[in-house]
Order: C-alpha cells, then sequence, then structure tokens
C-alpha cells in the first residue's frame, strides 16, 4: 500500500480546508470523511454539494453502522463520525476492498479502548477468568484473543465472540479486555489522509509501528484563498501569536502539587475526605473566585471524570441561566452547554468556544494496558514500539485547551497546577522543537 499522509498542522492551519479544495479539485474520486465533530459533516456536505456526501442515519436501517455499509455498497461520498467507522464489521471491510475510496481521517482515531467502552458490555475479570476456565477462549504470546468454543449458545458474551472472531480482542496482564482497531481497514484504501497535530503524541504513531504500516509526514500552508500540502514544518513561530494570547496563573499556592501529583492513580489513591483532595477543591474555588474572579460562564475546567463529583463545588459547576434561556420550554433548556466542567479528552465539541478562564487539573500518562499492548510485541519480537508519554500529554492537554475561546484568537487565563504539565505547556509556547524531550517526568 501507499505510505499513509500524516498531515501534521498546528490547530488553526487550515487542514480541513485543504482536505475540501483536495476532494473538489479530484471529483472522480470516491471519499469516506471522519470526523469526531457533527458541525464538521455538516460543513463538508454544504461546502461540497458537487460531490454528494451521504451522512448515515436511522432512516433506512435499525443502526447507523447497517446504514454506513448500504451507503458503501451503493458507492457513496460518505461524510460519518468516528464511532461509526470504528465499529467495521466483516461487511463493511468487504465493501471498502471494492469500492475503491479514499479516507480521509480527521484526528487520529481511538484505535485501542476498553472492551466494555467499545462494546456497551460490562464484562469483569471474573467473567474473563470464566471464559478462560470453560475453554471458550485462548490468548497467544501477544495477548491476542481467539473464540475457540464452536457451540457457544448463549447471549451473555455475544461482543466478546463477535470482536474475538474479528481478531480484534486483547487479554492484557490477565485481567482486561482491550479493543484494537482492525489495521487491515488502512490498506483497504486508494489513498489515505490524517490531519492532525502532534501526532508524535498519539497512540496511533506505534499502532502504525506495530503493524507496519508506513507514513509520511506532511503540513498545511494556506496559498491565497486556498490550501496547499507542504514538507513537514513544526510550526514553531506560529505558537508565538498564541503565547501573547495566554497567560499562565502563576501563584505557589495554587501551583503546589509536584510532577508525581494529580495522575489518575494518584486521584485513586485518594478517599473522598482526604486532606488534599479538600486543599485541592479549595484551590480550585480559590483560582476562579478570588484569584481571577472568574464568572460561571465564562469557566472551564478538567479533571479525570470520575473525581469530578469530588471536586465540583459553588460558582464552578454550572453558569446560571440567563433571561433569555429562562423563557425557553423545558427541552430547549436541556439542549444548552451549560456545564463548567469539561472531559479532559473532550475534542468532539466546539460549544465551549466562549469559555476565557481555564483550569486543568491532571497529569496525564499513558494508559498502562495500552502500554503493555506495545510491550508485548516488544518482548516477543525484540521491537522498539513505545508511547512517547510527554507528547501524548502535551497533545491531550492542547485539544483540551483548544476547546476554549483561544480557537479563535482570544486571550484565556489558565490555571495548570501540575508542575509536569505546566511545563510541557510553558516549553510548546516558548517554541522548543523537542519540548516533550526536555520535560522531566519523575
Amino acid at each position: 500500500m501507499k505510505p499513509i499522509i500524516v498531515v501534521d498542522s498546528i490547530m488553526g492551519s487550515g487542514k480541513t480546508s485543504w482536505a475540501i479544495d483536495y476532494m473538489r479539485s479530484n471529483p472522480d474520486r470516491k471519499y469516506i470523511f471522519v470526523t469526531p465533530f457533527l458541525d464538521e459533516i455538516a460543513r463538508i456536505r454544504s461546502t461540497l454539494p458537487e460531490l454528494k456526501f451521504y451522512e448515515p442515519n436511522y432512516k433506512r436501517s435499525d443502526t447507523k453502522l447497517e446504514d454506513f455499509n448500504l451507503l458503501l455498497m451503493e458507492g457513496r461520498n460518505v461524510a460519518t463520525t468516528h464511532c461509526t467507522f470504528s465499529n467495521a464489521t466483516p461487511e463493511t471491510i468487504e465493501y471498502l476492498k471494492a469500492g475503491h475510496y479514499t479516507l480521509v481521517l480527521d484526528e487520529v482515531l481511538d484505535v485501542l479502548v476498553g472492551f466494555n467502552e467499545a462494546c456497551g458490555d460490562r464484562i469483569t475479570n471474573k467473567d474473563v477468568d470464566a471464559l478462560m476456565e470453560r475453554g471458550f477462549i485462548e490468548v497467544d504470546q501477544f495477548g491476542k484473543v481467539t473464540w475457540i468454543a464452536p457451540d457457544y449458545t448463549g447471549s451473555a458474551y455475544t461482543n466478546v465472540e463477535r470482536t474475538a472472531r474479528n481478531g480484534t480482542l486483547f487479554l492484557l496482564d490477565g485481567k482486561f479486555l482491550v479493543w484494537s482497531f482492525p489495521a487491515e481497514i488502512f490498506v483497504l484504501f486508494e489513498d489515505v489522509y490524517v490531519l492532525t497535530y502532534l501526532f508524535d503524541g498519539s497512540y496511533l504513531k506505534p499502532y502504525f509501528a506495530y503493524h507496519e504500516i508506513s507514513f509520511t509526514l506532511r503540513s498545511v500552508k494556506r496559498d491565497g484563498d486556498s490550501y496547499r500540502l507542504t514538507d513537514y514544518d513544526p510550526a514553531i513561530a506560529e505558537r508565538q501569536k498564541y503565547k501573547s494570547l495566554v497567560t499562565i496563573w502563576e501563584d505557589h499556592r495554587l501551583n503546589s502539587f509536584d510532577a508525581a501529583s494529580l495522575s489518575k492513580s494518584w486521584f485513586e489513591r485518594k478517599k473522598r475526605k482526604d486532606p488534599k483532595l479538600k486543599e485541592l477543591k479549595n484551590l480550585i474555588y480559590t483560582f476562579f473566585h478570588n484569584a481571577t474572579k472568574a464568572k460561571a460562564a465564562d469557566i472551564l475546567w478538567t479533571c479525570p471524570k470520575e473525581e469530578y463529583p469530588k471536586l465540583k463545588g459553588n460558582g464552578y459547576t454550572k453558569r446560571p441561566l440567563t433571561e433569555a434561556e429562562k423563557a425557553m420550554t423545558d427541552k430547549e433548556r436541556s439542549k444548552l452547554k451549560r456545564d463548567c466542567f469539561l472531559s479532559c479528552n473532550a475534542r468532539a465539541t466546539n460549544d465551549y468556544a466562549d469559555r476565557s478562564v481555564l483550569a486543568y487539573i491532571f497529569n496525564l500518562f499513558p494508559n498502562p494496558y495500552v502500554k503493555r499492548y506495545f510491550e508485548n510485541k516488544n518482548a516477543v519480537e525484540h521491537t522498539d514500539i513505545h508511547v512517547d508519554e510527554n507528547m501524548l500529554a502535551l497533545s491531550a492537554m492542547l485539544q483540551w485547551i483548544w476547546r476554549s475561546r483561544i480557537r479563535n484568537l482570544q486571550p484565556i487565563t489558565i490555571w495548570i497546577p501540575s508542575t509536569r504539565m505546566r511545563n510541557l505547556f510553558v516549553a510548546w509556547l516558548n517554541g522548543r522543537e523537542n519540548v516533550a524531550t526536555e520535560i522531566s517526568v519523575a
């Protein structure tokens, strides 16, 4: 297959605009445009009416995936979400083989996710033990699960059987199932373009290495009223316009967390009444109400989702209703984005682009099961595939920060209590190309 083209360009550089120009200039090709943003689907469909992009829906089928497969069978141009695309079935793969499509992937996929999250199940460690003991599954040296029970007629493990038969199920550390995006998908296209930023900080880069999928890095530049691909450019100078828009809150009282604090495991070790959690909640309140005197309508903050109930507080949980919103119906009000909290892995929303006072209360490290997935390959085949922990953390944080109004080149104030995460962001703003290698994770 041709090398995948990874278009690695800074936010706002015009990656999607380039993709639109490219598809418009090559109308004889067939396209699948995959994005986490629903409004980007609408943008593609409205901007390229001559290409007649279809969005999978429930009008003809019980599920969006079934309609996606029908559209592929009919040879349509399709604009769809990561979720629908990631649920590809053997039927999907057969249609893609015959379709001669070009794939434009807006943002990297979550190629490795928890099985329960991917399938909506509640498979426990006891279930995994039972499947092994009853001889339903076997596991190879890479952790890959094979379903070997020929006459299983139950329903409790239907998704386990389906996913294992698709070759996309792994058992890691003997207790946890991880779903793997089928790598063969990428070889089914005429061409593949991945639109992203900081590809080095994604799981997709080591995933490509794992499956020996080659790629080439490119960037996007504006050329008059259009956009063109160029040699890869880390766009160090481009960061300066953002540096002038960012105020990083510097206060020793608020930044007293060392490089190992605020990780997911750090939070998990803390009980609800732990003094450190109480201190952290007080600091959050201090930052929003005393230090910045922010209104709830200006606030956006994050932490591991499971810790939100422990840290939420008065004045930074939901913004109040405006007078106009009070006059809305209950149904209309239910659609409003009033939360001050936004999940730390959020990418698929532009609904918080008016928020100006931010708090990023997390110290991100790779999922240990994802790391084990790559480590198994290294141990068996003596490869050197690894996740860049600092680039991963920086990439995720930047994606979250860009949900705020900085995406519209408006100033923000941000508090990053983790020393490690704050140093990563500062180094990035200062244009240090090897930002991730300069920051200690100890």
